[in-house]
């Protein structure tokens, strides 16, 4: 009974092992398409200004910027929070 009651436990830690890092994964990938989009906008921007600086529209651009900023803070957030304190690497 004991060997059981180990071994349930042992599966049951590692499948919230595999659900953390799989949301962790899935959040990294929500953080590299946000980037992807802020680098292409950006690069969007930079045609369109060399085609017509009149075109810009510095306060859409702004809100833009800042929107996109406060998404990648909050998916950063979320990855600090899944991650474990021995996933965590400073350097």
């Amino acid at each position: 009974m004991l060997n059981i009651t180990k071994t349930m436990e042992n599966q049951n830690q590692a499948s919230t092992a595999g659900k953390e890092s799989t949301t962790n994964q899935v959040l990294i990938g929500i953080l590299i398409k946000l980037r992807e989009c802020e680098q292409e906008f950006y690069e969007q921007m930079e045609i369109i200004g060399k085609q017509n600086s009149n075109e810009r529209d510095a306060e859409k651009e702004g809100k833009f910027y800042g929107g996109i900023s406060d998404c990648m803070a909050s998916v950063g957030y979320f990855i600090g929070e899944c991650a474990k304190p021995a996933q965590i690497i400073f350097k």
